[in-house]
């Protein structure tokens, strides 16, 4: 058995068959939308939100679908990385200071259908100007000709003042919390911010933690 699966099979039951329907939903949705592009974010909970990302990402490799994970959170790459084991070095920036082409970017995981883009380590007003430098939106985009899902990973919405910029990315999300404690104020602030950018939300998965 593979670390991806034995760490698959840790979650609960119920948690699978919410992330399978999520999965599910997210391919129907790609089905008939095909430059969809969805972010998984919370209000505080980033290994939860990599979790998610990550096994719904395996989910959809196992049907055979081919699947871009956008890692737009830093802190993230070494829990991405657990998963997927592609050693790639943060770069998305650094490729655009020399390359119109985002897929420039591109590093290749374990899997032959899971491929991985890390964003590099910087503070965030920095991270929004490059995001307005480079406008990241008009390099994502035409990835979807190449695969059949991007995934966003995104910051914890607490730790970001202009959360917006990860949003306008994205046409659907995907909203992690805690099953057991979680700020119902600042939840709600995050959920408005989706429908304010008019962002489809395929709803809220509860980790067990």
């Amino acid at each position: 058995m593979s670390e991806t699966e034995d760490r698959f099979n840790n979650f609960n039951e119920d948690i699978i068959n919410n992330l399978y329907d999520t999965a599910m939903a997210i391919r129907n949705e790609n089905h008939d939308n095909p430059n969809n592009k969805t972010i998984f974010s919370s209000v505080n909970k980033r290994l939860a939100v990599t979790d998610a990302a990550m096994h719904i990402a395996y989910i959809l490799t196992e049907l055979k679908d081919k699947v871009l994970v956008v890692n737009l959170d830093s802190r993230s790459t070494a829990a991405v990385e657990e998963y997927i084991h592609s050693k790639a070095k943060p770069n998305l920036f650094t490729t655009l200071r020399n390359s119109m082409f985002l897929s420039e970017a591109i590093n290749h995981s374990a899997f032959e259908k899971l491929d991985i883009i890390h964003v590099e380590e910087m503070d965030e007003d920095e991270l929004m100007a490059k995001f307005s430098d480079y406008n990241v939106l008009s390099k994502l985009s035409p990835l979807k000709s190449y695969y059949d899902h991007i995934f966003l990973i995104g910051p914890p919405f607490e730790e970001c003042e202009n959360y917006g910029a990860f949003l306008e990315l994205a046409d659907s999300a995907v909203t992690v919390i805690s099953a057991k404690k979680n700020d119902r104020q600042e939840l709600n602030q995050y959920l408005q911010k989706i429908n304010l950018f008019n962002v489809k939300s395929f709803g809220i998965l509860r980790k067990a933690e």
